[in-house]
């Protein structure tokens, strides 16, 4: 009988370092992407900008699935092991869920995450949130599946050069989905359906939202709702863009994190780029 080769859960890189770098930032990538969708954003990064990229369980081809563990510890594994420590933590789609819900989860707790986690600023990029149980629906569970594939063509079509023929494009979605298995579907459910129930009031550390505003997997109008409830937070729409912002806009991307970054430093308010 074959065996599997042994696919390590979570891997870490850096992706850049800079003798003037003075932040520390990890990128977590969504479900069924890999540390690939931050590519663009790597090459345009903001200047003093150290970058560690985790490839985490849920990557395209990663493992099937993994043993039954709380799924946001992945990112607390991944915050200690970077040597030095994380200043910022930068997630997209599905890791938005698993780090808001960490977030929410420590502040709910009475602790503080800068305390307990070491950071100082987190950025959401796509973020999936609805404020109340009943806005979601029975009906919806096969659009979610739809979504999911939808999310795929996106991902691929984003960390690809050129353009890829839809039908192309379609079937290495659905191989991609295939090795992924439904166990990481079935947790990103999981986790979109508890967002109602985070205390994300209480989570005070500085945040901003980017959300692209063609965006047709994660609707934006969630991530404004999100940063209108969480406790210090800002908004940042960026107009012509899908679910992929730091690949699809690249050099805008850089300047919201640039600018948000450079309030935290200041110790001012988180702003909004326009």
């Amino acid at each position: 009988m074959l065996q599997e080769a042994h696919v390590e859960p979570l891997v870490l890189r850096q992706r850049c370092a800079s003798a003037e770098a003075d932040t520390r930032a990890l990128l977590l990538h969504g479900l069924g992407s890999s540390e690939s969708s931050w590519d663009a954003f790597v090459e345009h990064r903001p200047p003093g900008l150290e970058l560690w990229s985790a490839g985490l369980p849920w990557r395209a081809g990663g493992t099937f699935s993994v043993a039954e563990r709380d799924d946001a510890a992945w990112i607390t594994e991944a915050i200690a092991r970077i040597p030095g420590g994380v200043d910022v933590v930068i997630a997209h789609s599905f890791a938005t869920l698993l780090l808001l819900t960490l977030l929410a989860d420590t502040a709910a707790a009475g602790l503080d995450p800068r305390e307990e986690l070491g950071i100082r600023a987190a950025v959401l990029v796509s973020p999936f949130h609805r404020q109340r149980p009943e806005d979601f629906s029975w009906g919806e569970l096969p659009e979610f599946l739809d979504l999911l594939r939808l999310g795929a063509e996106d991902g691929i079509q984003a960390r690809s050069r050129k353009p890829i023929e839809p039908g192309l494009r379609a079937e290495m979605a659905e191989r991609s989905l295939d090795a992924l298995g439904p166990h990481w579907v079935v947790r990103h459910l999981h986790a979109y359906l508890r967002t109602p129930f985070l205390p994300v009031g209480l989570v005070d550390l500085p945040v901003h939202v980017v959300v692209g505003a063609e965006d047709p997997i994660a609707p934006p109008a969630e991530g404004t709702g999100l940063a209108a409830l969480l406790g210090n937070a800002s908004l940042d729409r960026i107009d012509g863009c899908g679910h992929t912002p730091m690949a699809e806009r690249p050099e805008r991307f850089s300047l919201a994190v640039q600018q948000f970054l450079t309030t935290v430093s200041a110790g001012h308010p988180p702003t909004a780029v326009n």
